[in-house]
């Protein structure tokens, strides 16, 4: 990583979400998606015993979140959304990175989502972390009938 991008990096802090944090959430999501998530389902999602769910913040403001179900040593990758104005500059991978390393400290081995057939940008700042398509869900987005590709990743190949 280069000075700069450590230097933005300084700036930004990483913590668990809250139920404080949906306005701003609810904002991301509805600039980054197609079919936004509803207040009441990520309520739900806050309130899961299996769920890990953190923010990313730059200056107090949350400009992204993910959001894990985590099971033994699995987690599957839920949501994950960054501000638009915050945007390839690098904190999408800086948050997965953080994630991952975090989920690792409590055993959690494999990671899996899923991601549009069409959105190429995701996939490749998921394959710069190690992950690949290892199937395809037909139709899985309902709202335009885009299939989805599923994607892992194993901290086991890492060594």
């Amino acid at each position: 990583m280069g000075k700069c991008a450590e230097t933005l990096f300084e700036f930004v802090a990483i913590r668990i979400m809250d139920g404080m944090d949906l306005e701003d959430i609810l904002e991301i999501e509805r600039l980054s998606f197609i079919s936004p998530w509803t207040k009441g389902m990520f309520e739900d999602t806050l309130d899961s015993p299996v769920a890990k769910n953190f923010v990313l913040e730059k200056d107090k403001r949350v400009i992204g979140y993910i959001m894990l179900y985590s099971v033994e040593d699995e987690a599957h990758i839920m949501n994950i959304a960054i501000h638009p104005a915050h945007r390839r500059k690098g904190f999408g991978v800086y948050l997965v990175q953080h994630i991952i390393e975090e989920c690792s400290k409590d055993g959690i081995t494999d990671f899996f989502l899923e991601v549009r057939e069409g959105n190429t940008g995701a996939q490749g700042l998921y394959r710069t972390l190690g992950f690949s398509v290892i199937g395809k869900r037909k139709g899985y987005y309902r709202e335009s009938g885009e299939d989805a590709y599923v994607m892992h990743m194993s901290l086991r190949k890492r060594g």
